[in-house]
């Protein structure tokens, strides 16, 4: 399981790329990788903020999973939905879009990098502000 600060450098890793492909302006070029590249940065982003907040689920039966890594895409996008309606159009949007990119015999569309750029922003200030919330709550309790 990955540390909060294992998530966040993999993120600024891939924020890299993207940031050198729009500085040579080969967003829309390779929008396909553009795309995909952001909601894989978007993954880390929200894997960052569910080790610093641990989101809670209650299940029917009344237990409690607290989450602080998921294993996979289905498992995020359920504590997703459920713990942050908010946050979860926005990340499905990504991961749509991401899954056209890599599995159907995508075509570039211009402004597709934008839109995955405008989406992950959202979903880095959305974390941040669930982050610092979370901060907040904690040195209130201290």
């Amino acid at each position: 399981m990955s540390t909060f600060e294992e998530h966040n450098s993999r993120l600024k890793h891939k924020k890299d790329l993207l940031y050198y492909l729009k500085q040579n302006e080969k967003h829309e070029v390779y929008s396909d990788w553009y795309v995909t590249m952001s909601f894989y940065a978007a993954v880390e982003c929200i894997e960052a903020m569910f080790c610093e907040v641990k989101p809670v689920i209650k299940g029917r039966m009344g237990e409690v999973t607290v989450v602080e890594h998921c294993r996979n895409h289905k498992e995020r996008n359920a504590t997703l939905r459920h713990c942050y309606g908010d946050l979860f159009p926005t990340y499905t949007t990504l991961y749509g879009q991401n899954r056209i990119a890599k599995y159907r015999c995508y075509v570039p569309v211009p402004n597709n990098g934008q839109n995955a750029e405008s989406l992950l922003s959202g979903i880095e200030n959305e974390c941040n502000r669930l982050i610092k919330e979370a901060e907040s709550k904690k040195r209130s309790v201290a």
